[in-house]
């Protein structure tokens, strides 16, 4: 793998898109980038299913009432069930990426939420094993186009100094989900009818219903208008929601110029198949990236706590419902506030350090988890001290992992060059599936079968993610989505001449740009 250097990225001679345009007060004093924002949550909001998901059907599982009317499913049963909404995700990515290229980034987020309604509806009337699953396999579907669309438009229509952090915060909102889904199942779990698991499957619907109302009125992504000759709107998006409305903003120029520039040296190449990733070694690189981020993040040992913590619980001697109930949701509003607190530092600290760090942390956490579970078994719980530093271990592991969490999607977004982004998100949520699926079936049974040591197997696979991101992850702070292109192809941006005044903070620069007939 060649080793990459931000620094040589030079934008458009030698001046990069972070260096203008700067605002000197808060987003929501500008009243189109506040509007844009308010636009971008029918965005934000696409994970919060994917985290109601996981967390509900930790709740339900606790949930007497979901367990007899499923006959306690466990083994390969209660696997099946976990990963029914993976199994449609993975269906579901034979046909986003034509979406997403075809009809562009908006229109796909309403059609997955459509298809996810349907399954929610299945999934709460379920009178059945089967009609369950199936209802399962039809969110996944759904919720799979809107996870890919969203971080695509997020990424390619936020304003470039909020890019990192919108899409951070996208990423975020699986733990409001975890949250709500947390909570409404304590709530439920006391009822005697089937309600009780019911209605949390009936409140899945709600941030879909939302986001299919916000499609409507969210812009479509400037870049995939340009690369379809749609060269005005797309000015006319970046000048309403970026610049003000100001024509003559700098900030808008630079941004067109980059924009025209990338998307006609991709024309010229004309190659969009999926070979692609192949041609060249910075796009074998990238698919590289593309790749272990996606398995990467499912495999921290996360899906455990996730799916499983209702395990756990019992292997650190914590029976209780209610204590488990409480315990999760505490753990869910937890992943929350850190989730958005990192994002809003991804800019600051870079995304190497970001990574790096929540990997570290990640493997101390569960190492103490593994030695405090280990200790506790083997005198049959009576050190109720030790039940606790377990818990206080949970929490730390989601402080960590929500470290490398919120920049991910992010990441792959700047590694991926225009023409493959939508593909890059496709490979990487198939990587996102196969990682899930797999620690769907073999977490139950390696816990059940091997208890404590089965956390010996995440020790190891946490420290083998950090060696990856250390020799591998290429830092890209500070750059745009055509300046990180840029990095890995080792070009510099084709710009035809014509004179511009940019301000480089308080001092100015001439230098020749235009945009590209």
């Amino acid at each position: 793998m060649p080793h990459l250097n931000s620094m040589t990225a030079h934008g458009i001679h030698g001046v990069k898109l972070h260096e203008i345009g700067k605002r000197d007060r808060m987003w929501w004093h500008y009243p189109g980038l506040g509007t844009l924002n308010m636009l971008l949550l029918g965005c934000i909001v696409c994970d919060m299913t994917n985290g109601y998901d996981g967390s509900m059907l930790n709740g339900l599982q606790i949930t007497a009432q979901w367990q007899t009317f499923f006959h306690h499913p466990e083994g390969t049963h209660l696997g099946t069930l976990s990963n029914g909404t993976r199994y449609g995700q993975i269906a579901s990515l034979l046909v986003v990426a034509p979406l997403l290229e075809k009809l562009g980034r908006r229109r796909p987020i309403a059609i997955g939420s459509c298809i996810l309604l349907i399954g929610v509806a299945l999934q709460a009337a379920a009178q059945n094993y089967a009609m369950f699953l199936v209802g399962r396999l039809l969110i996944g579907f759904g919720n799979s186009i809107q996870n890919l669309a969203c971080p695509v438009l997020a990424s390619e229509l936020a304003h470039p100094y909020q890019r990192t952090q919108i899409v951070g915060i996208q990423n975020t909102t699986g733990s409001l989900g975890q949250i709500i889904a947390a909570w409404v199942t304590y709530g439920t779990a006391f009822m005697v009818s089937s309600w009780a698991w019911r209605l949390p499957s009936l409140l899945q619907a709600c941030s879909s219903v939302f986001q299919l109302i916000m499609s409507f009125f969210i812009p479509e992504s400037p870049r995939w208008l340009v690369a379809q000759n749609r060269r005005d709107e797309a000015w006319e998006i970046l000048k309403k929601y970026h610049a003000e409305g100001d024509d003559d903003s700098q900030l808008l120029q630079y941004e067109m110029q980059e924009i025209d520039a990338a998307i006609e040296a991709q024309k010229m190449q004309s190659r969009t198949s999926w070979l692609e990733w192949f041609r060249t070694p910075a796009n074998r690189y990238r698919l590289f990236i593309v790749v272990t981020s996606g398995f990467i993040i499912q495999w921290c040992g996360n899906a455990i706590i996730s799916y499983y913590i209702h395990l756990v619980f019992n292997s650190i001697g914590i029976t209780s419902t209610k204590k488990q109930l409480l315990i999760n949701g505490g753990a869910t509003i937890s992943g929350f506030v850190w989730g958005n607190t990192w994002s809003l530092v991804i800019d600051h600290w870079g995304r190497r350090p970001m990574y790096l760090i929540g990997m570290a942390g990640m493997f101390v956490s569960f190492l103490m988890i593994t030695v405090f579970t280990g200790v506790n078994q083997s005198i049959n719980f009576s050190n109720d001290g030790l039940g606790n530093a377990t818990i206080f271990a949970i929490f730390l592991f989601g402080f960590f992992y929500k470290m490398p969490g919120c920049m991910l999607n992010s990441y792959v977004a700047e590694v991926a060059p225009f023409e493959l982004r939508a593909k890059a998100f496709v490979i990487s949520a198939f990587g996102d599936a196969a990682a899930n699926i797999f620690s769907g079936y073999v977490n139950p049974i390696g816990l059940v079968a091997i208890r404590w040591k089965y956390y010996i197997v995440w020790c190891c696979i946490l420290v083998s993610n950090f060696m990856i991101g250390y020799f591998f992850y290429p830092e890209t702070k500070n750059l745009s989505l055509e300046e990180v292109n840029e990095l890995f192809d080792g070009s510099t941006l084709n710009v035809k001449s014509v004179d511009v005044e940019i301000k480089v903070g308080k001092d100015e620069e001439n230098f020749e740009v235009s945009h590209i007939e």
